[in-house]
């Protein structure tokens, strides 16, 4: 199957209402890592969806990104993620928010994701900024001193 036909069954399953809607997304997402590509991380993006009736499903495609890390180096697929974001939102602004708190919440992806939206687009810095703001607003004891560095690196 080639990533778009495996772009479009992430689409299509991302609610994972039922067994079978799993079992395809599951699928889909050993396919595209089995490709490789860097450029596919913003695919496995459009599998996310808000309304998703299986979060626990859903941290296995959390998972699948972070695995890129091992493969391409942090800066690199840090960098994607940033980029592909747009993609995420406004249909999983939550999921994007949860890969941010993952991000802050480790020391080193921190460091290395702020240089990489220090540089990045204003776009992309404003969607980034937006939401590690939430994310301190909703739990300020747990966030506030690594989203309160990261804007101060990131807004130099």
């Amino acid at each position: 199957m080639d990533i778009n036909n495996l772009t479009q069954t992430l689409i299509d399953n991302r609610l994972l209402r039922n067994e079978e809607e799993i079992s395809a997304f599951e699928q889909a997402i050993s396919s595209v890592l089995d490709l490789k590509d860097l450029n596919h991380l913003r695919n496995l993006c459009l599998g996310f969806h808000d309304a998703t009736e299986n979060d626990e499903i859903m941290f296995g495609l959390i998972h699948a990104i972070e695995s890129y890390d091992n493969i391409f180096g942090s800066e690199q697929s840090l960098k994607e993620l940033a980029e592909s974001l747009p993609y995420m939102l406004p249909h999983a602004k939550e999921w994007a928010k949860t890969l941010h708190k993952r991000i802050l919440n480790h020391e080193s992806s921190c460091k290395i994701y702020s240089k990489v939206i220090s540089t990045a687009d204003v776009k992309i810095k404003k969607i980034v900024l937006q939401l590690v703001k939430e994310i301190k607003e909703r739990n300020p004891k747990r966030f506030e001193a690594s989203v309160g560095e990261f804007i101060l690196f990131v807004s130099k």
